[in-house]
């Protein structure tokens, strides 16, 4: 099996190697400029080549520190809404007590979590300072588009590198080990923009400096095999948060998996539930192992990324129809959705 860098094991492997030099000079003051940034949105309407493209984009790019009772561990981000919005991975932040975001310009500033869903590897997280901010792009990106990685490889002392490449490919599931066994990360972005264990939670940028994605995971044993979550999955809490200040993530209580893991089904497309949770919405309204859901209120569902963003688009107490097949036959239930347990 091939192995991945993977943020649930963070303090055993991930980050092995940086606690093994001592983590108290990734805390040290830096002295550069600490001139102020501002919270425009980076507008690239003029840019003509990579150099401009990486100078604009990585002032919104922050490195970050996440301590806990027992470990630190470094990562990346980058804000994404001019109220200081910042979106990482959650294996980034995970557990820790305090978080501290590095600026391009060298300051240091506070943040909290307000969002976390450990299901997609995501968190948001908000900062008082003032930071620009990248557009996420709407979609749209393909195979062979060239694309920039922009975060803190290894330590804080590569704060704000850049890598470039292309996009390798897209929809790619992978399975990963972690704490808890295994989990599986569905319809990723695959591209060869160097990444290593600090980049998690970086944007992947396109040409137009718009975030396509936020990266994660790495083929240890393998060069040019990165992994970046799809914007198209994270953009709708995104723009929740922004309107609101917050958002709870609504829990349906299945697992399982789409067509581009395993061939389950003559349908075109639709999600295959694997298992279904104990007094879950999904299992109190009568969905069952075996069942495959193509639809969720108005979004069908061909991918498994279509059902998590589909269930993004609810807060919890929205009650929503679901569509499944059940040998060869169409059911429908109108489930109402609760926060994980």
């Amino acid at each position: 099996m091939k192995k991945y860098f993977y943020g649930y094991i963070v303090l055993f492997l991930i980050f092995a190697c940086l606690l093994a030099t001592g983590c108290g000079g990734f805390f040290e003051e830096s002295s550069q400029s600490s001139k102020n940034l501002g919270n425009e949105k980076v507008v690239l309407s003029e840019v003509n080549s990579t150099e401009t493209l990486v100078s604009k984009c990585k002032t919104a790019v922050v490195g970050i520190a996440s301590v806990g009772s027992n470990f630190q561990s470094i990562g990346s981000g980058v804000c994404v809404d001019k109220n200081g919005y910042v979106l990482t991975n959650y294996h980034v932040i995970e557990n820790g007590r305090q978080i501290t975001l590095y600026l391009s310009n060298g300051q240091k500033q506070s943040a909290k979590v307000v969002w976390t869903d450990p299901s997609s590897d995501l968190a948001m997280l908000k900062t008082d300072a003032n930071i620009p901010y990248l557009a996420i792009s709407g979609g749209g990106y393909k195979s062979g588009d060239e694309v920039v990685a922009i975060g803190t490889p290894i330590d804080l002392a590569f704060k704000h590198t850049a890598t470039k490449g292309i996009i390798s490919a897209t929809n790619r599931t992978i399975v990963v080990d972690n704490n808890f066994g295994q989990s599986t990360l569905y319809d990723l972005i695959q591209h060869d923009a160097s990444i290593n264990p600090g980049n998690s939670g970086g944007p992947l940028v396109n040409m137009n400096g718009e975030v396509v994605g936020i990266n994660t995971v790495k083929v240890t044993d393998a060069e040019g095999l990165g992994f970046a979550i799809p914007a198209d999955t994270f953009k709708p809490v995104v723009e929740k948060i922004s309107a609101t200040g917050g958002y709870q993530t609504t829990y349906l209580g299945v697992f399982g998996y789409d067509s581009q893991l395993k061939d389950f089904s003559n349908t075109s497309g639709g999600y295959y539930v694997q298992s279904v949770a104990k007094d879950s919405p999904a299992s109190l309204n009568g969905i069952e192992q075996g069942d495959i859901i193509t639809k969720v209120g108005k979004k069908n569902i061909t991918v498994a990324r279509d059902l998590k963003t589909a269930l993004y688009d609810y807060d919890i107490g929205d009650v929503v129809r679901v569509v499944v097949v059940r040998n060869g036959v169409e059911k429908f239930f109108d489930v109402e959705l609760t926060s994980r347990p």
